[in-house]
């Protein structure tokens, strides 16, 4: 089963489509990505999921991929007594910090450490910024507020609050507990919330080295510090995650535009992945159909530059998932039509990188030229197309690899189709056997002019030395 948008789409999964038959929708409508959020259900439900996606994914013999997200030190609500719970503007309420359950008519907030950052004068914000409060006096663990804009409250809601520094630690108990889960059950990628430095991308990779797991870390840029570091974080991390929802709660929302488009041009010139979240769709959680409005944001981020787009509550808990995957690769679809040039990647140092990369651009040239259908990129590591993806060309970029977790991970490159080739022990086999693959694909047929390029014949690091034009079949 193979579908052809090149935008990649990342879908969470949740009540509305964690069933074999929706699962199976969702690839088919155009899922490349399965996303599960740590911050709700419990460690054996994520662990049936991850199971159940990987038996629908086999059974449909398309290696998607699974993103964890997990939640970090994100402020939550605690268990309200009534829901929902309404705020009236005008009105004071107080915040009873590091109680999980209402017992008055206070508001729990799981995190005792919130009354220690914030002081007289502070904001908050609940309910993705729908309600703001402003502090008026802290005593001990109780926070007194006065509500600026009100709004209806439930358990479990997340709290923001800009500029505040807690010093939590970017890996929470729970966080620990998820990251073991997932080097079990082999996922292929982490999504660590809240970074604030490279440092705390560093700290997670290494607990994954010292498990001898070769997950990849997604950085999700959603504090105002992280953009103060963000050369550095998106040196260190695998792949980066646009979470505008936090991002526009901390940082003033008309700077999100900009910081989006700045993200996805950095991810572009560095060569890693980069996904754009938060309200893509938010009207299909209700309704059929996006608005226009919607539409031009996933446009728009195709054409900045991003690798993939991500829908949260309109397939984990919205009424119509599939249609949700399926109005988003039509749109994205319809953008890749248009797809204006990006800045040309400059590479210094590294000969092995600069050589990939330079061949990379010649393969992107040549297809484009030759009008050929597809570019052919064996790979071992994925890196050969991860860069061929960056120059975005308008032939298909197959990727035949031996390794199925390499092919899982290169769901999330830009124009990247993985597919699973036997084990090759020559440069004519690779290319025999890169050609039977194309074929097989349903996209390539016999007459059909391919490039081919690849760095996996190499008997060391993957650095892309072979380019070849080829008509298929003759």
């Amino acid at each position: 089963m193979t579908h052809w948008n090149k935008t990649k789409i990342v879908a969470t999964i949740g009540p509305a489509s964690n069933k074999r038959k929706e699962l199976k929708s969702l690839i088919h409508a155009g899922v490349d990505v399965f996303r599960l959020n740590g911050a709700h259900g419990t460690i054996s439900e994520h662990v049936d999921t991850i199971r159940l996606i990987r038996s629908v994914a086999d059974r449909e013999k398309f290696p998607a991929a699974i993103l964890l997200d997990l939640p970090g030190p994100k402020i939550r609500v605690g268990k309200l007594k009534d829901e929902p719970m309404y705020l009236k503007a005008g009105t004071t309420i107080t915040l009873r910090c590091g109680q999980k359950t209402q017992k008055a008519d206070e508001i729990p907030v799981q995190m005792k450490e919130v009354a220690r950052g914030v002081h007289p004068g502070s904001q908050i914000f609940m309910n993705d910024g729908i309600i703001e409060l402003k502090v008026l006096l802290v005593r001990g663990f109780n926070v007194e507020c006065r509500v600026r804009a009100g709004g209806e409250l439930r358990s479990n809601k997340g709290l923001n609050l800009p500029n505040a520094k807690l010093g939590l630690p970017s890996l929470m108990p729970k966080d620990e507990k998820l990251v073991k889960m997932a080097i079990k059950e082999k996922v292929d990628y982490l999504g660590l919330s809240f970074v604030r430095s490279a440092k705390n991308i560093v700290e997670l990779k290494k607990i994954l080295e010292k498990k001898k797991s070769n997950i990849h870390v997604i950085a999700k840029i959603e504090k105002p510090e992280a953009i103060d570091d963000i050369e550095r974080i998106i040196r260190v991390s695998d792949a980066i995650m646009v979470a505008r929802g936090d991002l526009g709660i901390e940082v003033p929302m008309n700077k999100v535009p900009v910081i989006q488009r700045d993200l996805l041009m950095m991810c572009h010139l560095a060569g890693k992945p980069a996904i754009t979240a938060t309200q893509m769709l938010e009207s299909m959680v209700e309704n059929r159909r996006p608005t226009r409005a919607e539409a031009t944001d996933v446009a728009n981020a195709v054409w900045e530059g991003t690798d993939a787009v991500m829908l949260s509550e309109e397939t984990s808990i919205g009424k119509f998932p599939s249609n949700a995957v399926k109005a988003m690769a039509q749109i994205a679809s319809e953008a890749e039509k248009r797809m204006p040039i990006l800045p040309s990647r400059q590479v210094e140092g590294k000969r092995v990188l600069f050589q990939t990369i330079v061949m990379s651009q010649a393969a992107h040239l040549l297809a484009d030229r030759l009008k050929a259908k597809a570019i052919v990129a064996p790979t071992r590591s994925g890196q050969t197309a991860l860069h061929i993806s960056k120059e975005r060309p308008d032939a298909q970029i197959l990727a035949p690899t031996t390794n199925e977790v390499i092919a899982r991970r290169m769901n999330l490159y830009w124009g990247v189709r993985p597919m699973i080739m036997p084990k090759f022990e020559s440069v004519d086999e690779l290319l025999k056997s890169a050609k039977t693959m194309a074929l097989k694909s349903a996209y390539i047929k016999k007459g059909d002019t391919i490039v081919i390029t690849s760095g996996a014949h190499g008997r060391r690091s993957e650095t892309a030395s072979l380019l070849e034009v080829r008509q298929v079949g003759i």
